[in-house]
């Protein structure tokens, strides 16, 4: 097996029990990570405090709370300033079986991106990965084709819409894709990530033999009005103004305008509809 420096990025905020395990996962691997970056998103628990503690093999960063997003933006950013080969980045909520590397090893190449098979607490595979987005047609949802428990029979399984649960990214790829948008907050600053390395012809692949836990389930429904919400909308309708043709750019964002309307229950409700579609509709990347 290749024997290259891998350097992790876990991004965190109030979730210090959890972080616990997913850092002594990582410094368990059974294929050695050289450096851990923790991006800690200003965390209100003991979080800070635990790391100046423990800090074997870390680099621990607290930044103003700027999302999941804004934590990948400065672990990413300060991964790539390490002398290493590959990075491997993660949330607090991810666990990462011991051998998970080591399997992702097995399938490394320059020119690809390689994830694990994400299960839920249960055992059972967490069907979730998109394997083909729709950037072309405007009267079709962007989420193309899901995984199914039919992939998991290939060695590899080719993806275009996966998570920032665990990809492992050659540095090259990165130097190449830039940094992930960092105004996204929360919500679509993965798949607007994997769009762009899929401009560069460069295939994202799952590896079913590699495996990792979620730790936290994913919410019941997240199309309920919350605080998120205005991410959720903003962000779906600024992936189409990046990466999509021209018809969907132009059509499919009204379309999200019509359905969201629709749920509104409330004033509020309509008022933050409304700016986040006209903030996503007119959203100008800093890449």
């Amino acid at each position: 097996m290749m024997n290259l420096k891998i350097v992790a990025v876990v991004v965190t905020y109030n979730r210090l029990e959890l972080l616990k395990e997913v850092l002594s996962a990582l410094r368990n691997q059974t294929y050695r990570i050289h450096k851990i970056i923790v991006v800690n998103n200003t965390s209100t628990d003991s979080t800070l405090e635990w790391l100046n503690q423990n800090n074997e093999r870390l680099h621990i960063i607290t930044q103003e709370n700027s999302g999941s997003s804004g934590g990948q933006y400065t672990g990413f950013k300060t991964a790539l300033q390490y002398d290493c080969d590959a990075i491997w980045v993660m949330d607090d909520d991810v666990l990462a079986n011991l051998d998970c590397l080591e399997q992702l090893m097995k399938f490394y190449q320059n020119n690809s991106v390689l994830l694990p098979l994400r299960h839920n607490n249960s055992g059972t595979a967490y069907i979730n990965d998109t394997l083909e987005v729709n950037m072309s047609n405007p009267f079709k949802s962007i989420w193309k084709r899901i995984i199914t428990e039919n992939d998991f029979k290939l060695d590899q399984i080719n993806v275009e819409g996966p998570t920032f649960e665990g990809p492992l990214f050659p540095k090259s790829v990165m130097q190449k894709a830039g940094l992930p948008e960092k105004k996204f907050f929360i919500y679509g600053d993965d798949t607007e990530y994997f769009l762009r390395i899929k401009k560069q012809n460069i295939n994202s692949y799952i590896i079913p033999n590699a495996k990792m836990t979620r730790m936290i389930d994913p919410p019941a429904d997240m199309f309920e009005f919350n605080w998120k919400t205005y991410y959720y909308i903003r962000n779906i309708i600024a992936i189409d103004v990046l990466h999509a043709n021209t018809l969907v750019r132009f059509i499919r964002p009204f379309g999200y305008l019509i359905s969201w309307l629709k749920k509104c229950k409330s004033i509020a409700d309509i008022k933050v509809t409304l700016r986040s579609f006209f903030d996503g509709y007119f959203y100008k990347s800093e890449n």
